[in-house]
């Protein structure tokens, strides 16, 4: 490809996992652009780094509204589509399902749509969760051939988004030469998170303003990955989509090394090592959320290479880029340091 070819379409790329997207991209030698609404809570790394001056362009509107962006699309002519817009956060589809839906079932529905009319786009990735699989709270490690299900919303939203993708894979694209993928995340973890009503960013809040920390669910468990893992897996089956060396339909769980997991207690005892000071309660506000998920990542680390950090790894490298951060460290020199 030259440098020319090289554009990629981020949606979302001013939340926590788009930003470090987007350096990436942008350090590998893309044109990036971006496309984002700003309807997440919370402090954004985007704007704390500074990174609106590497993009190429963005706009700013509701992905799900197709009309809104489909001619910027058409001139900007990118190659790739990376698809991160979304309502992210649990405990806001328990208060908001309409919107959530709208924007994780929907907006995925535009983006394909997007992709299929716009005939410069060859690839697009997009990502859901690993809350997509019905879930019985067994425990065992969900692989790519599970069923695909949920109990609530935020779960039913995502898996219709590998629905959607599914669909257009096999119906829809009437001999079009795009390759669509989509990438299931654990619970993602790094450095310049402060979304709302997320266990780190709240850790962090409550020590910032030396407030009592509430917990959920003390003992459920979650496969925590760290964003530069994600960031380079998003890249590397986003590149291979692009050159055909895996087939388009093709689903992948990308979490932690080695299928681990931690519970929340865990995570709390390793930041009370650096703020032994937190005092944590239980908080009375309980939604129903499925308390054991672990995904097994073999098919990716067969395929690529396993991801560098397991859960307590990217936990502990988290801290650690916080620790910096609030030392007075450059965020954009800690992104790049844990992306290489």
């Amino acid at each position: 490809m030259t440098q020319l070819e090289k554009r990629v379409l981020i949606t979302g790329h001013m939340g926590f996992i788009g930003a470090w997207s987007a350096l990436l991209f942008k350090l590998n030698g893309w044109s990036v652009y971006g496309l984002d609404d700003r309807s997440s809570y919370g402090e954004r790394l985007y704007d704390v780094s500074g990174l609106k001056t590497l993009m190429d362009d963005e706009r700013e509107c509701d992905v799900s509204d197709l009309a809104a962006w489909q001619n910027w699309v058409t001139r900007i002519q990118p190659e790739l589509f990376v698809h991160l817009a979304g309502q992210a956060i649990v405990p806001r589809a328990f208060k908001q399902p309409y919107l959530t839906f709208r924007s994780n079932a929907l907006g995925t529905l535009a983006l394909l749509e997007a992709a299929r009319l716009t005939k410069s786009v060859r690839a697009a990735v997009c990502i859901t969760s690993d809350k997509v699989y019905e879930n019985s709270n067994d425990g065992h490690p969900f692989s790519e051939t599970d069923n695909l299900g949920g109990g609530d919303i935020y779960s039913v939203s995502k898996s219709s988004s590998e629905l959607l993708a599914k669909a257009y894979n096999h119906a829809h694209l009437a001999g079009r030469a795009l390759n669509i993928q989509t990438v299931r995340l654990g619970n993602v973890v790094g450095g310049g998170d402060w979304s709302v009503n997320r266990l780190i960013p709240d850790l962090i809040h409550a020590a910032q303003g030396k407030k009592r920390f509430r917990v959920r669910y003390m003992n459920a468990t979650r496969p925590f990955q760290h964003v530069s893992d994600v960031a380079k897996g998003i890249s590397r089956i986003a590149l291979s989509a692009l050159n055909g060396s895996i087939p388009s339909g093709e689903a992948w769980n990308l979490g932690p090394k080695d299928n681990s997991f931690a519970c929340v207690r865990e995570v709390i005892d390793l930041f009370k090592e650096y703020c032994p000071d937190l005092k944590v309660v239980d908080d009375e506000e309980k939604i129903k959320e499925d308390l054991n998920l672990s995904v097994n990542v073999a098919k990716y680390s067969d395929h690529f290479s396993p991801p560098r950090d397991n859960s307590v790894e990217g936990i502990k490298r988290t801290i650690k880029w916080y620790e910096a951060f609030y030392g007075g460290a450059s965020p954009i020199k800690l992104m790049e340091k844990d992306l290489y």
